[in-house]
């Protein structure tokens, strides 16, 4: 992110230009006179000549920030400076209202005849530059607290605060209206050609509130995207995503939604288990068939104290009480009576079972904790736990019975006797470390009998609000005795009362739980994206979080390397897939050469967009043969890539996708050799052809191969790193 300061220097406002460069390969080969096979962009900036108004100063800084975040790279530059370099360095110029307020007539002249030439202006509000443009905006304002976006979200976006702003009349035909006035459905944002060019341009400030780009209208990368092309770089295989199949009203094919999920580079999926025993409505065989088909890691979520809807129907007698005495159906959740001993071990006999039956990548234990999710005085009749057992335990212990806490003639009434509260929520902090312990230690004698298995611990985070510990029975300290002890992954889900905080929350938890978790291969995050933003909750325009939201999530997420996952896959729009892959893979560096050569310099293994998919491709001057669908993969390191006029082969054997991470690889006639990394799971490789020998670290294997629908192979490798030899 940019860090912006104010400098004054003889009253005026100076503000730091900010040029993002390319570090070079070392290679021989000239450069040309294009700097990258993407966009040229300038972001122009302010003559400073009067102290500008804060709000504006958060706008300029928006259109930055927004760039940066997926490191769409941008020159800041002055008019002064784009009019001495002739021809014009840049296709587009992003013009906020600040910086269009002092342009003078030669330069607004200037700025008219290039888009007619064949450049892209962005600006908003009325402005010097509007009216060289030839917008018309309404002498009568109009008060704005909603707009209709019809051309992406297709839905209510809230602002902030109610607003008058005067709109853009005397559309053309030809006009792309891209918002309304949710209320009067006059055009708020347009877009429209002029000569050769293109301009967007905003009715009011795009963000005067946040400096972060997303308060009134989230999407400017995907209009810059629409009608530009080429803004994305990169694309990082890297997400994680929960699944829960009642979520859908049916689904008719599995093939289809996992074909679906590698399209939208979704590295693993975390499918709700507790349809184990109801294989009429969810078939987990065919399911992960159709995922290890498509590259997809599949885990099978749980979600104890609750099992499964049949559990719960057919065991009534081991259903968890709450503090009212009623069966405790909670939210969404069934909940069980795990401290009845009998009622535990028949959930491990059944777990076991759908554990062993199925060829899952891995199990996610995942919030295991108590009602209610807020301070349990307030909503007896969802507390937990208050079954008999519990109840007898904590009686032998403290001495009375803790439904008395709720008793009002009692002494141990909770507004008496505020000691024996504190003991009820001690006890119940215990029990469920306990019962973690338990889980954990039957999970693991899973796991240990099963090959590239991860084995993950999903807690609530309670470092943001300390309240929430007591309230749910969550103890981070045991939490991280738990990770020392067993072999776990530990992702870290943030509470319900922080969903509609700002995405620099997860800032601040990977600079919390790195002071303990050294290895981030070992550390999920877990965004919720649901209707957390009612009304523009929070300063947010969606009701849930999308587009330049979900790129700070993914950024903030990335900041200290943690892996990034979502609740859930079905709650996204499907732009924001790419969001968060290209975010995650912003430290990508292209540069395009002499001879339409690519420079690309990239720390982890990513895949790039590029014209000429079905042309022969050399990488370093060798021919290249890796490819992720339509992308092609890159290895870690600065590399030259070279797409050629001569048509692919593909009769040779080609690698069509991969699931962790490739670190290098050469392709030889019928061979392909390749070295990989997978650190907690088996890897699955998608070829064109059938392997008929496959070599692992030089010795001969004979691993699990999947003839795929679409023709394709699926191969299951190991976890860890090794290199692969495979032969046509």
């Amino acid at each position: 992110m940019i860090s912006f300061q104010k400098k004054t220097f003889l009253g005026f406002l100076i503000i730091p230009t900010f040029i993002f460069t390319v570090t070079s390969c070392n290679f021989s080969l000239k450069k040309a006179s294009v700097v990258s096979p993407f966009q040229r962009i300038a972001v122009l900036e302010p003559e400073a000549k009067n102290k500008p108004d804060s709000s504006k100063i958060k706008d300029l800084l928006s259109f930055e920030n927004i760039l940066d975040v997926c490191r769409v790279p941008f020159t800041r530059v002055s008019i002064k400076e784009i009019l001495k370099k002739k021809p014009l360095q840049y296709n587009i110029i992003l013009v906020p209202n600040l910086s269009a307020e002092d342009l003078n007539s030669q330069e607004l002249e200037f700025l008219r005849n290039e888009v007619k030439n064949g450049t892209g202006i962005i600006t908003d509000s009325i402005s010097p530059l509007t009216r060289a443009l030839g917008l018309k905006f309404s002498e009568k304002a109009i008060t704005v607290d909603k707009i209709y976006d019809s051309l992406y979200y297709r839905k209510t976006l809230y602002w902030p605060h109610s607003t008058n702003i005067f709109p853009i009349q005397d559309i053309s035909g030809k006009a792309s209206i891209i918002a309304t006035d949710n209320n009067s459905g006059i055009p708020v944002i347009v877009s429209d050609t002029m000569g050769k060019g293109r301009y967007i341009c905003f009715s009011g400030l795009l963000d005067p509130y946040t400096s972060k780009g997303y308060s009134r209208y989230p999407y400017l990368i995907e209009l810059m995207d629409k009608f530009w092309g080429n803004i994305y770089k990169a694309e990082r295989r890297c997400s994680e995503m929960y699944f829960d199949p009642g979520m859908y009203d049916t689904i008719s094919s599995y093939d289809n939604l996992a074909r679906e999920w590698r399209s939208q580079m979704i590295k693993r999926i975390y499918a709700g288990g507790w349809y184990y025993d109801d294989t009429e409505d969810v078939d987990y065989a065919q399911l992960i068939k159709a995922c290890h088909e498509n590259g997809i890691l599949v885990y099978c979520w749980l979600e104890p104290p609750m099992i499964s809807e049949k559990f719960w129907k057919a065991h009534p007698e081991w259903r968890e009480k709450t503090a009212t005495q009623r069966d405790a159906h909670v939210d969404w959740r069934l909940l069980m009576n795990l401290a009845d001993s009998s009622c535990l071990n028949e959930v491990f006999k059944e777990l076991k079972q759908c554990l062993n039956q199925y060829k899952w990548d891995g199990v996610n234990m995942a919030e295991m904790y108590f009602d209610p999710i807020f301070d349990g005085r307030q909503g007896p009749d969802n507390l937990t736990p208050m079954n008999s057992a519990v109840r007898n335990e904590f009686k032998n212990k403290e001495g009375f019975d803790p439904l008395q806490l709720f008793n009002t003639s009692s002494s141990h009434y909770y507004g008496k006797d505020s000691a024996g509260w504190k003991q009820y929520l001690k006890y119940r902090k215990e029990l469920c470390n306990r019962l973690k312990f338990k889980y954990l230690n039957f999970l693991n004698g899973i796991a240990e009998q099963k090959k590239d298995f991860e084995f993950m611990l999903t807690v609530i985070d309670v470092s943001l609000t300390p309240d929430l510990s007591d309230y749910i029975g969550e103890d981070f300290k045991y939490n991280l005795e738990l990770f020392k002890i067993f072999p776990i992954t530990l992702q870290i889900e943030d509470p319900a009362n922080c969903w509609g905080a700002t995405p620099e929350r997860y800032k601040q938890l990977g600079k919390y739980y790195s002071a303990f978790i050294k290895d981030h291969s070992r550390l999920v995050f877990d965004c919720n994206v649901v209707a957390s933003h009612e009304a523009g909750f929070g300063g947010f325009p969606s009701e849930k979080p999308s587009g330049e939201e979900i790129r700070q999530i993914a950024y903030n997420m990335s900041i200290y390397g943690i892996r990034p996952a979502f609740y859930s896959a079905d709650a996204f729009f499907s732009g924001d897939f790419k969001n968060i892959n290209s975010t995650v893979a912003r430290d990508v560096k292209i540069e395009i050469l002499a001879d339409s050569t690519l420079e690309i310099t990239t720390p982890t293994c990513v895949s790039i967009t590029a014209a000429g998919k079905d042309k022969k491709i050399l990488l370093d001057n060798k021919e290249w043969r890796a490819f992720d669908q339509k992308k092609i993969i890159i290895i870690p390191g600065c590399h030259l890539l070279k797409i050629t006029t001569e048509n692919r082969d593909t009769s040779s054997l080609s690698i069509t996708m991969i699931s962790g991470d490739m670190l290098s690889a050469e392709f030889s006639g019928n061979r392909a050799d390749f070295e990989y990394n997978e650190n907690h799971s088996g890897c699955y490789v998608i070829v064109n052809h059938p392997p008929s020998e496959v070599y692992i670290d030089k010795k001969t294997s004979k691993p699990e191969i999947l003839k795929c629908s679409n023709g394709e192979y699926s191969v299951k490798l190991p976890q860890g790193k090794h290199k692969v030899r495979l032969t046509q």
